[in-house]
């Protein structure tokens, strides 16, 4: 090869998901050449990839430290929390799929930062009684409420 290519994040997530997938292949030598593209050829991405993680997980539980959250941030494509979220019309968070006591909990979202909906999703969870699920996963904007982005979480 005469130069040093770079692989965007979509080629390095649809390498090592391929790579995933060949490695359910019951084959020696399959199995090998496998290991052999992930220990040598991907070995650099995957040391970034597993850097970069390891700085935005500080970065998510310096905030949750900071603003004494229980919540657990789970949004990896977020890199700053500082910055203003995609969500410009957005002043409520809504979590209904929860295992509380039921029922919808709307929290206001005081903010324009990533940091305003982790403090509103919070509570959120907060308010639900919902325990098991702590894992901030998504925001997704309701299409027949405006303003309000309905909260998913994981465990």
């Amino acid at each position: 090869m005469n130069c040093s290519p770079t692989l965007t994040a979509e080629e390095f997530k649809v390498l090592h998901n391929s790579l995933c997938a060949l490695s359910t292949i019951d084959h020696p030598r399959v199995s090998e050449l496998v290991e052999r593209i992930r220990e040598v050829a991907l070995k650099g991405a995957y040391e970034q990839d597993s850097a970069a993680f390891d700085r935005k997980w500080k970065q998510y539980d310096h905030w949750r430290g900071h603003y004494g959250l229980t919540s657990t941030w789970s949004i990896y494509e977020v890199d700053n929390m500082t910055l203003c979220h995609p969500y410009k019309d957005a002043e409520y968070v809504v979590y209904d799929q929860h295992w509380g006591d039921g029922g919808e909990v709307v929290r206001k979202i005081e903010g324009r930062d990533w940091n305003a909906l982790y403090r509103a999703a919070d509570s959120a969870i907060q308010a639900s009684g919902d325990g098991h699920h702590c894992f901030i996963e998504s925001f997704e904007p309701i299409a027949d409420k405006p303003g309000h982005l309905r909260l998913s979480t994981g465990s």
